[in-house]
């Protein structure tokens, strides 16, 4: 199985996850008070679509720290997704997007203004410890929750930085014709909004619940890493972000390669070994 049939299939596996949970959910809230019913939707809708990367790479990362399988783990995955919409949420509020996957943007959907900002802004928060909940409600054990837990409340802390900054670079974009960010300023952007976000944290927690050694986690952290800024530059290149797109190709080239060396440390599964190797040409190589 090559890494894009795994992604698909695995992604399939986590939307009917992610439907299950949120029926859950929506059951919940109806019992609490039938008028928040219409606000559950908007959220749940929200969670609806993307290609669930973040979801499947936590499920890879427990299969590299376990063979052994356990469906919750996908529970776990369904959980990464709902906090990506949480924050895709107040991503679309600060960037002030209309649409998102072709749909109204969720502050949109609600109105717009300060009455729809404010309630999507809430929604996302009860999105983030939706998914908080959803990992602490499992049957994993406890130290093993506990650290997954703290490496989550990390990732999240670490992404919020990397907004912070994100967000300065685009004012003085506005405000300053001559201030130019820093190559150490755009990599920590890379490296915490993206990197941390998107690869490394999702592998790292998944291991984590599958009861990694420590030395396997760091390593996953490297290879996470790398690979995430290399993810970044290819997105910056779609989007037409990059500069000049040769160096940004070769730069890009040049991160998946750092990752892929560290493949060898982390399994001597030769499945696994091959899968990781085609997710990092899978990273660089995807048009979208």
């Amino acid at each position: 199985m090559d890494f894009k049939i795994y992604l698909e299939t695995n992604a399939r596996k986590i939307d009917e996850e992610v439907d299950r949970l949120l029926i859950e959910f929506l059951e919940e809230v109806r019992n609490t008070n039938s008028h928040l019913v219409p606000f559950a939707l908007g959220l749940i809708n929200f969670c609806k679509g993307g290609k669930r990367v973040r979801g499947v790479l936590v499920k890879l990362g427990y299969e590299l720290a376990n063979e052994m399988s356990n469906k919750e783990i996908l529970t776990i995955s369904a959980a990464f997704e709902i906090l990506h919409a949480a924050i895709l949420v107040h991503d679309d509020i600060m960037d002030q997007s209309e649409l998102r996957r072709g749909k109204p943007t969720l502050y949109r959907a609600l109105g717009g203004h300060h009455y729809g900002i404010s309630q999507a802004l809430t929604l996302g928060d009860i999105g983030l410890f939706l998914a908080v909940k959803l990992i602490t409600d499992t049957t994993f054990p406890g130290e093993y929750k506990l650290k997954a837990l703290s490496y989550f409340s990390q990732m999240v802390i670490n992404t919020g930085w990397g907004q912070v900054l994100d967000v300065e670079l685009t004012q003085l974009k506005h405000t300053s014709e001559e201030s130019e960010p820093t190559s150490e300023v755009i990599k920590f952007i890379n490296l915490y909004k993206t990197a941390k976000y998107t690869i490394a944290g999702p592998l790292q927690i998944g291991a984590i619940l599958g009861g990694v050694d420590e030395g396997l986690l760091e390593k996953l952290g490297h290879f996470g890493e790398n690979l995430g800024i290399a993810f970044q530059i290819q997105d910056n290149i779609l989007d037409g972000e990059a500069g000049t797109v040769d160096s940004a190709k070769e730069k890009a080239l040049e991160y998946a390669l750092r990752a892929k060396k560290v493949i060898p440390r982390l399994t001597k599964d030769e499945r696994l070994s091959k899968l990781l190797e085609q997710m990092a040409e899978y990273m660089v190589e995807r048009s979208k």
